[in-house]
């Protein structure tokens, strides 16, 4: 994003030389035709001439510049990857594999910019040599044949040899253009790309969150495969609601499209009877949570991470959502307190730590509805009971969804949705459910859970 701003930047730049460049052009232009129109005539024609010859120059610059813009993202991708991946780097040792992947693609990188300013550097020479030639053989052409006077011809001579330099000055914009234009290509594909999902910016203001209604609610990525199909449910004000179902089945997208994160591409999702694409975005966001199944934490303090700028949250706030996260004790155990510096990314905490961390992240704005993906899929015993906890303790007083692969984690649920294949094939509570869905009862058999554990409060 950085090396394509840049080139958007510098491309504005251009375009203001070239429109300096382009007036004082035609300023000499018009004085050699008021001179003699006839010699301006012929010089400018041979400039056309020029012009046309150097266009397969332009288009290499273009092709090769395309090249750049890709190597380049392929360079950012494959750093961006293999950043995340350096235990695994250093488990497998596998460090010298990496140095040399990257290193292919800084040379890939290095190597098309090469060329793009190679090409792009023999624009100038290229271009002087034959502007010169043909300024110079076509006056001296005009002498001969004697089409004006020896005055008027070395007066335009004069002014035709000043505006090369304006001249070439264009043809420089136009190499930039020519090099950049891959990289403004890629950039407003991208913008309007975004702008046309942009995000819903409703009026209206609800008096509350729930009920939520999902009435026919279908969705797709792509236009083609369905990620959901028809999805019709009611969530009541304080439900604990469980959503369970296969890999891609669709739960994570269902949670993506309760936030307002994603429109239904068919059917509504209500709530307190109206269209959550008409509701107030920040009404809404300020209402509603999200616990990600990988706490994500910036670089910087246990205040700041709980805040996450969000200027409205107080000492008070974060206290009790540290409380209500069971995370409270962890923190306040540490010299600093809520000014403790986590280090890079959140690494002073515990992978328990950070989860209950970013639950407290979600609750210290208060929120009405709390949606979980997958809360406790990677956490040791205690930590995941800790997190029951907090959800047992908020049970009744914030709507709260949560997805989970863990069947123990959905044992106080009031209900539980049963998503397979991006449809809903349950959703009942656990007795009942354990009664109607084969697949219910096959995840708890795999979980070891038997139906008297299943079925208790």
């Amino acid at each position: 994003m950085g090396n394509f701003v840049s080139r958007a930047a510098s491309t504005t730049s251009a375009v203001t030389q070239g429109i300096v460049a382009l007036l004082s052009l035609l300023a000499f232009l018009a004085t050699g035709v008021a001179i003699d129109a006839v010699l301006t005539g012929g010089v400018i024609i041979a400039l056309v001439v020029l012009g046309t010859v150097l266009a397969p120059l332009r288009r290499r610059i273009r092709s090769l510049s395309g090249r750049q813009a890709r190597s380049g993202i392929a360079f950012v991708n494959t750093v961006a990857e293999f950043s995340n991946l350096g235990q695994e780097m250093h488990t497998f040792g596998a460090q010298q594999h990496f140095l040399d992947r990257i290193d292919e693609r800084s040379r890939a990188t290095a190597k098309d910019s090469r060329r793009v300013h190679i090409a792009q550097g023999q624009l100038t020479p290229v271009y002087t040599f034959l502007a010169y030639m043909a300024v110079v053989l076509g006056i001296t052409a005009m002498w001969y044949f004697e089409m004006g006077n020896l005055a008027a011809i070395g007066a335009v001579m004069l002014l035709m040899l000043r505006s090369l330099s304006y001249a070439q000055q264009l043809l420089t914009v136009s190499g930039q253009f020519a090099s950049a234009m891959p990289f403004l290509d890629d950039f407003n594909t991208i913008l309007t790309r975004y702008q046309s999902a942009a995000a819903h910016r409703g009026s209206v203001v609800p008096a509350r969150c729930t009920p939520l209604q999902l009435e026919d609610v279908s969705f797709s990525y792509d236009g083609d495969k369905p990620a959901l199909t028809g999805l019709s449910a009611t969530i009541s004000a304080g439900e604990l609601i469980g959503i369970i179902g296969p890999s891609g089945a669709g739960k994570s997208t269902l949670a993506q499209l309760l936030l307002g994160l994603r429109d239904p591409d068919s059917g509504r999702i209500l709530a307190d009877d109206v269209d959550l694409r008409d509701v107030d975005r920040t009404w809404w966001t300020s209402r509603t949570s999200f616990v990600p199944q990988d706490p994500i934490l910036f670089t910087g303090t246990v205040a700041e991470n709980i805040r996450f700028f969000r200027s409205d949250i107080s000492d008070d706030d974060m206290r009790r959502a540290l409380q209500q996260a069971n995370v409270h004790a962890d923190i306040t155990q540490r010299a600093d307190g809520f000014d403790t510096h986590l280090g890079e990314r959140g690494s002073q905490l515990s992978g328990g730590q950070r989860q209950r961390l970013s639950i407290a992240r979600a609750l210290a704005g208060n929120p009405e509805l709390l949606i979980m993906d997958e809360p406790t899929s990677a956490l040791d015993g205690r930590s995941e009971s800790l997190i029951r906890d907090t959800m047992s303790q908020l049970h009744g007083r914030v709507t709260i969804i949560v997805i989970a692969h863990r069947m123990s984690t959905l044992d106080l649920c009031d209900r539980i949705m049963v998503i397979e294949g991006g449809r809903l094939s349950g959703f009942e509570t656990p007795a009942t459910l354990h009664e109607r869905s084969a697949y219910y009862r096959s995840a708890l058999a795999t979980a070891g859970i038997t139906v008297t554990e299943a079925a208790s409060p």
